[in-house]
Parts: C-alpha cells; structure tokens; sequence
C-alpha cells in the first residue's frame, strides 16, 4: 500500500457518483485492485433529497471506500463543495496515519491507539503536520451519466473550488478529473493534472452528462493515468500495479 507513497506525495482518487455502476468490472474490484497498488480511492454519494430511495442506489459507495482504504460520505449536491473539500483533506491525514501506525507497530510494537496520552498527542500533531507539507495528487472521478445532469455545473463548481482550497496547503497539490461515461473504455481524461485554476475551469467546460454508470472502469482508469504519470517523470512503482495490468 505504501507504493506510491516513498516519492513524497500522496496519491488518491475521489469518486464522486449518485448511482450504482451498471456496466464494466464491479467497482469495488477495481478499488481494491487500486489499494493494492498504493492508491487510496474515496467516495461520495450525491443524494437527491426529494427522492429518498437515492439512499438505497449509491449504498455501494460504501463497499467502494472500504476495499480501496478510503473514506465515504453522502450529500446532497448543494453542499458537494464543502464535503469533497473535508473528504480530500480526511483522506490523506489517514492514508498518513495508517502508514506511521504500521511503522510504530514495526518499531516499538505498538498502536497508535495505545501509546500514553502525552506521546499519542505528539504523534497525531506530527501528522497534522506532514499532512500540509507532503505533495498530493489527487484525480476526481467524476459521474456524468444521465442522472447527474441537473448536478453538473454545482459538480463542476465543486471541483474547481477543491483545488482553490489546496492551494492553501505547504505542499504542492495538483488535481485531475476522468468523467464517465466517456468516449474511450467508459470514461474519459477530462484535465490533467494541473495546479491552475483558469486550466481547470476551461477543460471542465466540456463536461457534458447522458450514458450509463460504468464507476469500475472509471477507477481503473484513474489507476492507470497515475502509472503513466510516474513513469514518464521516472518513478518505478510498477511493482504496484503488476495486480492492475490484467484489468486496465
């Protein structure tokens, strides 16, 4: 899990989607396929709240977070904004914490958890820490299937307002989006990653919503542009991603 993670930054994938995923690789295989090569995927469940039985139809954002080492949260679409902000942020203060818990466990064979008040203290604000200070790289993965499509321009808003809210952190961040449905295998690379702001809005313009939900795919796309992405800057973490080639 801790692949992509020796380069210095923090690699995870927020899937954001207001239904289940109805065609390509279950979901929650690609997420934990996604996991096992060091890639923390998060979700969010958009929900409508003048149609309760939304609630039933994105219960697998749940089992998606779970098997890729990530958080979940539910929303409804005016307050998508604040909540992919809180969930981005959660994501990499844990994916820090699962990592210096396992290293304190080697070390002096011990949780977290369990260390004495004055010494847990001083580890969870060493965290706080090393969470503003290490680099992220974050990609969206963004649903935009017929359903979404009164969602979409507060989805587009919500995007380009996380990475406003980055840009305050020490280190360096940087976000992508993939839409799904799209034009190449369920989904397309709607931005790369970028720390600009005008870039960012100017690519999310061509968004558009309609087609089904293919979330699997979605995430195994998301899997395989970060693979791309080291290996052209000449990091090695192939070794991660032996457990992904059959499936991307």
């Amino acid at each position: 899990m801790t692949t992509l993670i020796e380069s210095g930054e923090i690699k995870q994938i927020i899937v954001v989607t207001d239904g289940r995923s109805n065609t390509g690789i279950s979901p929650v295989e690609a997420a934990k396929r996604a996991f096992d090569a060091g890639i923390t995927v998060s979700t969010i469940g958009v929900i409508n709240i003048r149609n309760s039985s939304d609630e039933k139809d994105i219960e697998e954002v749940e089992e998606i977070a779970k098997a890729g080492g990530g958080l979940c949260d539910y929303t409804h679409i005016e307050d998508l904004s604040r909540t992919i902000q809180n969930l981005t942020h959660k994501t990499a203060q844990r994916t820090i914490e699962q990592i210096v818990s396992r290293q304190l466990k080697v070390i002096i064979g011990e949780e977290i958890e369990n260390l004495e008040p004055k010494s847990r203290l001083k580890i969870v604000d060493f965290i706080e820490n090393y969470g503003e200070n290490i680099n992220l790289k974050c990609i969206v993965v963004l649903d935009t299937s017929g359903s979404m499509r009164d969602r979409l321009s507060i989805a587009k808003r919500s995007v380009v307002e996380l990475l406003e809210s980055l840009q305050g952190r020490k280190g360096s961040s940087s976000i992508a989006v993939i839409a799904y449905p799209g034009e190449e295998a369920g989904s397309s690379i709607i931005c790369g990653f970028t720390n600009e702001i005008d870039t960012l809005r100017q690519k999310l313009e061509a968004l558009r919503s309609g087609g089904g939900t293919p979330t699997g795919p979605a995430i195994l796309k998301a899997c395989e542009m970060l693979y791309q992405y080291y290996e052209v800057c000449g990091t090695d973490i192939s070794e991660g991603f032996e457990a992904l080639q059959h499936y991307v």
